[in-house]
């Protein structure tokens, strides 16, 4: 029994030394950088208190989360900012800055942060406006810098406030090394504005997306960038028209139509110009079938389809199938504008009806395919889930009360062995 006594404490002893051991500061730097770049800054200073190895990790994170919830006034969000980015090692501009801005931030405060954030050449920002305002107007400084690459700019609006009024001033933004644009609930320029160009000189401008942006009113929205490879545009509502001058284009995602229909029809459907798409490798576009009128899509179609007809690779959706389908003897009379086509791919939805498969006419068919035989042709079908027979349900039911058994039969005997051991 004292041979059990002892055996039983050097383990206890064991167990509290291994519980005392702080293993995580034991951890790989790169690890323990990679840990903290998850958590707000405010508290990812705080960890300074933790050992002396833990005094300076906060000041060469990788990624610098600020939020100014955080904080009971905005001044004080602000001032934390800028003494944090003054404590950085100087490698600052190499770290992804995350700003989310909540409550009654003034555009002086945001003024304030902004021109600290680019102060130390930051290429890689990511900025959320969350406010119970419906009006957000993003500083003029905040659309102005040389060594910026990587830019999100987000607000909280709902989408049906996004009418109100410009949240950007309306000049183009310079950004000469920017690569890489996403905006999202944004309101672009304002209702009988004739033009619009923002981008004309983001010069090294690649990847630009577009989502849940508002453009009601305005006429024209150029897009204009010598080097965009891929553009994303899913809007709430449209501009007259889009003007998209890339003729490095590769990559199109679009929405046909707007997500909200209180907006009169030309301004919830994709209009667009171009001069041409010359390098035009892929195009996703897809339409939320209207409930009223779909057929005033059809020619809207037809002339988004002209307009990229240089694609090599066309993914479509279920709904534009069937808007092309309400017009089929208008549409056999339609040459096919795909001469380049490798494949077309069409999404399905989800299936309420497990024994309908939605079918493609031969019109449809013919007006996509004419032009391009060798294409192929892929039908994304749902996958509906098969129903298992009575013989499968009645031997998974055997197999788990086996096993069940064979549980509550070894854990007596485990009880006995531990008895017989003490």
């Amino acid at each position: 029994m004292d041979l059990v006594r002892d055996t039983k404490s050097i383990i206890e002893e064991g167990e509290k030394e291994e519980e005392n051991k702080d293993r995580i500061s034991n951890l790989p730097d790169e690890l323990i950088h990679h840990i903290v770049s998850f958590l707000d800054m405010k508290y990812a200073v705080q960890t300074s208190a933790l050992s002396h190895k833990w005094e300076h990790i906060w000041t060469s994170t990788r990624c610098l989360n600020f939020n100014s919830c955080a904080f009971r006034t905005p001044r004080l969000f602000a001032k934390f900012v800028k003494d944090a980015l003054s404590h950085q090692n100087n490698h600052v501009e190499e770290s992804k800055v995350q700003l989310t801005l909540t409550g009654a931030a003034t555009p002086s405060v945001v003024k304030s942060i902004v021109n600290n954030v680019y102060l130390h050449n930051v290429r890689d920002l990511n900025m959320t406006w969350l406010t119970t305002r419906k009006f957000h107007q993003f500083p003029e400084c905040l659309f102005s810098s040389d060594t910026l690459k990587h830019l999100t700019l987000a607000t909280g609006d709902q989408s049906f406030y996004l009418h109100k009024a410009s949240c950007i001033p309306k000049v183009a933004w310079n950004f000469p090394a920017l690569e890489t644009l996403c905006l999202r609930s944004m309101h672009l320029g304002d209702k009988g504005d004739e033009s619009l160009d923002l981008f004309s000189k983001c010069v090294n401008l690649r990847d630009l997306t577009l989502h849940n942006c508002c453009m009601y009113g305005l006429k024209i929205f150029n897009i204009c960038a010598p080097e965009l490879s891929n553009l994303t545009i899913r809007a709430t509502s449209y501009p007259d028209v889009v003007n998209v001058v890339a003729p490095k284009l590769e990559n199109l995602t679009a929405s046909v139509r707007g997500t909200i229909n209180r907006f009169p029809f030309k301004y919830v459907s994709l209009q667009l110009s171009t001069e041409g798409f010359d390098s035009l490798e892929k195009v996703n576009l897809s339409l939320s079938m209207p409930y009223y009128e779909p057929k005033r899509f059809f020619p809207l179609l037809l002339s988004l389809f002209q307009k990229i007809h240089s694609t090599k690779y066309l993914v479509i959706n279920l709904d534009i199938i069937e808007t092309l389908s309400l017009c089929l003897d208008q549409l056999s009379l339609e040459p096919s504008p795909f001469d380049n086509l490798k494949c077309l791919k069409i999404n399905m939805v989800s299936q309420k009806q497990k024994d309908h498969i939605p079918t493609v006419p031969t019109q449809v068919r013919n007006y996509f395919l004419e032009n391009s035989p060798s294409a192929t042709l892929i039908m994304d079908l749902p996958q509906v889930p098969q129903k298992r027979s009575r013989q499968q349900e009645d031997d998974e039911t055997m197999a788990k009360k086996v096993a069940k058994l064979k549980t509550e039969k070894k854990q007596p005997e485990t009880a006995a062995q531990g008895k017989r051991l003490l």
